[in-house]
């Protein structure tokens, strides 16, 4: 498929042709429906064709919310004006595109006092003196030559280094929710969208900084993902581009199972579209083991910020130290107006995508 980043165009142009000598009275042309969401003209078509005739459309698809999505004709209706026959036919491929989240600077994190909480972690652990190794993995630019494994590195003919229980235990956790939103419309994108950006972008920012985390998911099972640098940024990056929120499980135990033994890594960093009782409960249980919560939400199930019941929730948050972000979406659904800072590209520089 194609790649595009979040605020560019595209279009998808579909060409139909008759090239026998019969005529073809009904036509029916089933989209996707991630085509849909995308574009609203992208919808199931009726039509006819004449001997040797064909037929363009064209669709502009403005990308507002990162994702792959899967687009164009689903499947082709062919029959005869008594019905007495009819066929179905499928595309030889599904056309794809994935849109790449903006990378923007995080307005939330404050590095002075996250490498103030990291510094305070090291030294306990120094102290513990645990070196322990736990992973080989290859050299990435800028780690230290005391850290490379000279006899492996000498048989493999490749540098080599080792990462300690220590240096594990000082990982920044980011944990992202992935449950299933339904299915996909305009709403649930953009809440969507809005936490992904904000993963991104504070993840590149810890990375710039050289301080090393672990991205935690289930996917069909848990996932857990290592970075120690800058340049273990994209991998995070295109991983992201294409999560979908799909999954059903309880989070709450998938807290459990990515925060069990890990009595040493105090940041811990929260994303979740929704927000509940069962998730805020698991929270403060964690902040009192010691961790060191960051939360990042969009909504919260079954009450609306304007409500006073909210007033107490952010209330119990505020009590028990929990630094709690509310993500506002903003972007342009259909029918409504641009209300973010930056304009989107106009559509007559989008790149084509032909059926």
């Amino acid at each position: 498929g194609r790649i595009f980043i979040k605020g560019t165009a595209a279009r998808y142009t579909l060409l139909m042709e008759n090239p026998t000598i019969f005529y073809m009275p009904y036509i029916t042309v089933n989209m996707l429906i991630e085509g849909q969401v995308l574009c609203k003209d992208m919808k199931r078509m009726s039509l006819s064709l004449p001997p040797f005739a064909n037929r363009s459309f064209s669709y502009e698809l403005p990308l507002y919310y990162r994702g792959l999505y899967n687009i164009g004709v689903h499947s082709i209706e062919i029959s005869d004006f008594l019905g007495l026959f009819s066929f179905t036919v499928y595309p030889p491929e599904m056309k794809s595109i994935l849109v790449r989240p903006r990378i923007i600077d995080s307005p939330y994190l404050d590095i002075q006092e996250l490498k103030s909480t990291e510094g305070s972690r090291s030294r306990e652990h120094l102290e513990a003196g645990n070196d322990e190794i736990v992973n080989i993995r290859d050299y990435n630019y800028g780690d230290s030559s005391r850290k490379i494994h000279w006899k492996l590195s000498s048989k493999l003919r490749k540098y080599m280094v080792k990462e300690t229980k220590n240096e594990q235990d000082k990982d920044s956790i980011f944990i992202l929710n992935l449950n299933n939103q339904r299915i996909p419309d305009l709403n649930s994108l953009m809440m969507e969208d809005c936490l992904i950006e904000e993963i991104v972008a504070d993840i590149n920012y810890l990375l710039k900084m050289n301080m090393s985390l672990r991205l935690c998911f289930f996917k069909n099972g848990p996932q857990t993902v290592r970075a120690v640098s800058a340049l273990d940024f994209q991998n995070i990056y295109n991983i992201l581009s294409e999560v979908k929120f799909n999954q059903d499980y309880d989070f709450v135990q998938a807290l459990d199972y990515f925060t069990e033994g890990e009595d040493h890594s105090n940041l811990l960093f929260i994303y979740t579209v929704k927000l509940d009782p069962g998730m805020i409960e698991k929270l403060i249980k964690l902040k009192n083991k010691g961790f060191d919560l960051q939360l990042f939400f969009v909504c919260y199930e079954g009450v609306g910020f304007e409500e006073s019941k909210w007033r107490d929730i952010a209330d119990l948050l505020t009590k028990n130290e929990i630094d709690a972000y509310r993500l506002v979406p903003s972007g342009k659904p259909a029918g409504g107006t641009e209300n973010r800072a930056e304009s989107y590209a106009a559509t007559e520089g989008a790149e084509v995508i032909e059926a």
